[in-house]
């Protein structure tokens, strides 16, 4: 096989591969295009799922014992890690997702609506909502941090119970755990 041949087929088979692992990803709402391997895929993300003590859970009005594990690779690079607790009388669920995608992705993704540029203690932040989930029913909170940014999520159960704007829960939430998350 000729050198130029050989290279024409090695590239067209790293193309189709990449291609084929390629896919829009979601989770918690907030999608994100992924349809070539980008350099965030090799963060190693601060893990929320073991690095929140439940102490700190329980001073900022979160039930530890409702921890549910959204995504968290069992080692390594990971562009995301998420993990969520319910408030002590279950009417919201708060989820903290840490990921190296960054604001300027989140401020690009058509997915997020009603899209406002806020701050969370000295750190530029976004509040948004999923275009695909119930209107009024949860909100995002991201936050820029040197591995991508941070997002807290906040969202109700029952509509019966939705008293408040979430998007002020979320951005509540948002500023407690703001000082214990990695700049």
């Amino acid at each position: 096989m000729r050198t130029a041949d050989f290279v024409r087929v090695t590239l067209v088979a790293a193309i189709a591969a990449a291609l084929a692992t390629g896919c829009a990803s979601s989770t918690g709402g907030t999608a994100t295009d992924t349809t070539m391997p980008t350099p965030t895929e090799v963060v190693e993300v601060f893990n929320p799922c073991t690095s929140l003590s439940d102490q700190l859970l329980t001073e900022i009005g979160l039930d530890a014992s409702t921890e549910r594990v959204v995504t968290d690779a069992p080692e390594g690079a990971t562009s995301w890690r998420v993990c969520a607790w319910e408030q002590p009388d279950a009417l919201v669920r708060v989820t903290v997702m840490s990921t190296s995608h960054t604001l300027d992705d989140a401020r690009a993704n058509d997915n997020l609506i009603d899209k406002v540029e806020t701050t969370v203690g000295p750190r530029a932040a976004l509040q948004s909502k999923d275009r695909a989930e119930t209107p009024g029913k949860a909100c995002y909170t991201s936050f820029e941090a040197e591995q991508g940014m941070f997002e807290i999520k906040a969202s109700w159960f029952d509509a019966d119970d939705w008293t408040r704007d979430i998007c002020e829960i979320s951005g509540e939430y948002a500023a407690e755990f703001e000082p214990h998350l990695p700049k």
